[in-house]
């Protein structure tokens, strides 16, 4: 099995493509590269019963910032958080997964960074329950599968992440193409 994100470019190619080119460009690059080659991988996070709870958290996550510090140039709780209420929360309290986003930060960063840590005895998984998530006997327990499907929703046809040409003027637009092209030749 072979999959490479960026076949068919060149590094020298992209990055010619990317600074020539719109803003719209580099936006719909970074947004069609997660939605076609990682978001595959986090829809495989919940599909059967053989569910792989830590790595959708983390590619979620990793998809957050990503989109936080290109779209916002924010990064870290702020920036996820910010990524959490614009593209993920549901119309319901227990859908809002903003008001939890401190706890799965940390958490995330105890599953990246260390494996062992206080705020694991937080948080909890029940694949089971109705709600997104709630506070249970002080345990937050988050339903993976509706975090998962609240996430994959944003990009859907019509998905929220879709809508940024109405959310940014062409100013700001230019700034985000910038800050994606300073992050492609960063590594």
């Amino acid at each position: 099995m072979e999959n490479r994100a960026y076949q068919g470019e060149t590094p020298e190619q992209r990055l010619l493509r990317l600074q020539i080119n719109p803003p719209i460009e580099a936006m719909e690059t970074l947004l069609n590269s997660i939605d076609t080659h990682f978001n595959n991988e986090i829809r495989v996070t919940i599909a059967g019963d053989n569910y792989q709870t830590s790595l959708l958290f983390l590619g979620i996550h990793a998809v957050a910032l990503t989109i936080a510090e290109a779209f916002w140039n924010q990064s870290g709780p702020m920036g996820y958080k910010k990524f959490v209420e614009e593209y993920m929360d549901g119309e319901t309290s227990d859908k809002k997964f903003s008001k939890i986003a401190d706890l799965i930060h940390k958490w995330r960063n105890v599953i990246a960074h260390q494996w062992i840590g206080s705020v694991g005895h937080e948080i909890g998984y029940d694949y089971e329950m109705s709600y997104g998530w709630e506070a249970r006997d002080g345990v937050t327990l988050i339903n993976p599968k509706i975090y998962c499907k609240s996430y994959l929703k944003a990009f859907s046809a019509g998905g929220k992440i879709w809508d940024y040409p109405s959310l940014f003027p062409e100013s700001e637009m230019e700034e985000i193409k910038n800050r994606i092209i300073q992050k492609y030749q960063a590594h």
